[in-house]
């Protein structure tokens, strides 16, 4: 009889998908539960002044991700390493961001600035308004 060869593989078959099927049923910390309503996200905090007309207000992460509004400018990302620039001005590269503040450089200097501090760096005086678990909110503005 050959009903009886396949029944091994017939309960490793059914063992195999009920474990697969309650590993896709856990949840993961900090995922979505399905039905559970929006997840709301926590706001970082503004720098406390708009920037001006020839400012901008920029948004990065140590990931390499970043955005900015007001006077326009440009975002370079090569080789994991950021830079951006405000307006017609020339490029600042961030090298890092923790705790401690944003880390440019400019011109060969570099400047760590403090959340809740402004610092020249190259061209620009930059606000740093908020430093969150690798994410930081700042202002530039040209400097003179």
């Amino acid at each position: 009889m050959k009903i009886l060869p396949a029944l091994p593989r017939l309960l490793a078959g059914a063992a195999a998908a009920a474990l697969l099927t309650s590993a896709c049923a856990t949840t993961v910390p900090g995922e979505a539960t399905p039905g559970a309503g929006p997840q709301t996200s926590r706001a970082v905090p503004a720098p406390d002044s708009e920037p001006s007309a020839q400012g901008c207000e920029v948004r990065a992460s140590s990931t390499g991700s970043i955005s900015s509004s007001g006077a326009g400018g440009r975002t370079v990302t090569t080789n994991g390493r950021t830079s951006f620039s405000c307006g017609s001005g020339p490029l600042i590269a961030i090298e890092s961001i923790d705790g401690s503040g944003v880390t440019f450089s400019a011109d060969g200097a570099t400047a760590t600035v403090a959340p809740g501090s402004a610092a020249a760096v190259g061209p620009y005086e930059i606000s740093v308004g908020s430093v969150d678990g690798g994410a930081a909110e700042f202002q530039v503005e040209p400097s003179g």
